[in-house]
């Protein structure tokens, strides 16, 4: 006689035995103290001092720049003030010379400068009629 044959949903439904027990709940692990950092960070980051005197350094720097270009832009109000006053006065000149030449071009006067200088008016004037030429155009 034979034996039975094993039945396949036995084997189906058995869950192998773990030997250790698995946990549901999960728990914090321990941290290490914190410490502070050692001195030689500090000598690597490079000192203290040194960082003022760049700070120093810079700000001084730039109040300088801010004064010279402050000094610059009072100078060139300055220079423009002058050219303006400049401008004024050699428009008023300009004035008074164009009213001299105006003056001075008038035909009375320059009869006048004529006449001091020995100029007469001619006593006979001739107009001369030229025929117009074929080059003239």
């Amino acid at each position: 006689m034979s034996a039975p044959a094993p039945s396949l949903r036995s084997t189906q439904t058995r869950r192998p035995v773990l030997e250790t027990p698995v946990r549901t709940t999960r728990t914090t692990a321990a941290r290490p103290p914190r410490t502070s950092p050692p001195h030689r960070d500090r000598a690597r980051r490079g000192s203290p001092f040194a960082f003022w005197i760049l700070v120093a350094v810079v700000a001084a720097a730039l109040i300088l720049g801010i004064a010279s270009l402050s000094a610059l832009l009072v100078q060139a109000s300055f220079q423009l003030d002058d050219l303006r006053s400049t401008l004024a006065s050699l428009e008023q000149q300009h004035e008074v010379l164009r009213e001299q030449v105006a003056a001075d071009s008038s035909p009375q006067r320059v009869m006048q400068w004529a006449r001091q200088r020995g100029m007469q008016m001619p006593e006979r004037v001739v107009l001369v009629h030229l025929p117009a030429s074929e080059d003239a155009g």
